[in-house]
């Protein structure tokens, strides 16, 4: 312990507290809004794209590059991008090929992989400097219509025309709520609401890009994806018999006991969905807010630790999303008349 107590070292954490110290002071940054459904980002005529979607075709991007750049100067002795993306693939080659088996892993693994791939690099954009914190600025009063929020910032002009939130709040009073809400019932917010000015004064900021796994609906489409391909594989390997199960399978030799457990089968299919769905979208949104509010109280040092954690987050919530697929496919291709038998 004496040799870490030196003068150097006491200075960097002296130095370290007071630099965190004055950032929870001088440097107060407004808390981003925290809103469920995907911000509307961009306009194009009577259709609009949300911030979500902007993350899905950047991260499908950014996988296409990855694969560009690695695969363009293939060498025998593998070495940067291409010997990592080589080890990366290898390592979750032989993974599969443990669990799956022989018979089935190379069909198996090209689903593993891209689930694996897209959620991971989805994920970990929620870490990228300007995401969640680079868009436009609205008027508290859309936000109120659009999505229910009542707590605004002001803005401040920054040069070169540009504008940016600072951390003094705006709220919408119970009087203001309440002409807002009439103005909607008579279907004029769409006409009657300037989309520029504020006339209370508050702001929110629509960023153009939001981690594409804080959008409910891309779990969803995941999750069903996963479940959908789970049927096509057991369909594949066991035929039509393969729906049995979630009928009257084979399993005790009695009846009512067999179709009960049918019935809980095809309730399991259906749980699947909503536990895909839930634990990838909870996990990330809950660490997309954790930033914010870590980011809000002190802005400078004390988030990093923060953000390694979302690092493993990230990686361990596109991990347990592929590895369950997998093993739901392989599953799937299990006949549990040959089980029977066996028994």
């Amino acid at each position: 312990m004496r040799k870490f107590f030196t003068t150097r070292n006491i200075v960097i954490i002296l130095v370290i507290l007071a630099v965190t110290l004055l950032s929870a002071i001088f440097l107060r940054v407004p808390l981003p809004t925290i809103v469920l459904p995907a911000e509307k980002a961009f306009k194009f005529g009577n259709f609009y794209i949300t911030n979500t979607f902007v993350a899905t075709i950047i991260a499908d991007i950014t996988i296409l590059v990855l694969a560009f750049l690695a695969t363009r100067k293939m060498n025998d002795v593998p070495s940067g991008l291409q010997n990592l993306m080589e080890w990366f693939i290898e390592t979750f080659y032989n993974f599969n090929e443990e669990i799956a088996g022989k018979a089935h892993f190379k069909k198996f693994f090209p689903i593993f992989m891209t689930i694996l791939i897209f959620v991971l690099i989805a994920n970990w954009w929620e870490l990228v400097p300007g995401v969640d914190s680079i868009g436009k600025i609205e008027p508290l009063e859309i936000a109120y219509e659009e999505a229910g929020v009542t707590t605004g910032w002001k803005k401040q002009e920054l040069p070169g025309g540009i504008y940016t939130l600072v951390a003094e709040s705006v709220q919408l009073t119970p009087e203001q709520r309440a002409e807002l809400d009439a103005r909607s019932a008579e279907g004029e917010h769409g006409e009657e609401l300037d989309h520029h000015t504020s006339a209370v004064g508050g702001y929110v900021l629509v960023p153009y890009v939001r981690a594409a796994t804080t959008d409910l609906n891309v779990p969803l489409a995941l999750a069903l994806i996963s479940v959908f391909w789970t049927q096509v594989v057991g369909v594949q390997a066991l035929g039509v018999g393969y729906f049995r199960k979630f009928f009257v399978p084979p399993m005790t030799g009695n009846f009512v006991l067999d179709l009960i457990v049918g019935f809980l089968e095809l309730i399991s299919e259906f749980a699947k969905i909503i536990s895909f769905t839930f634990r990838l979208f909870g996990n990330i949104f809950a660490g997309a807010v954790l930033l914010f509010v870590m980011t809000f109280l002190i802005a400078f040092i004390v988030p990093l630790p923060f953000y390694v954690l979302e690092v493993f987050v990230g990686f361990m919530q596109a991990f347990v999303f592929a590895i369950l697929t997998l093993i739901f496919m392989t599953m799937a291709t299990i006949s549990h008349e040959h089980e029977e038998e066996h028994h």
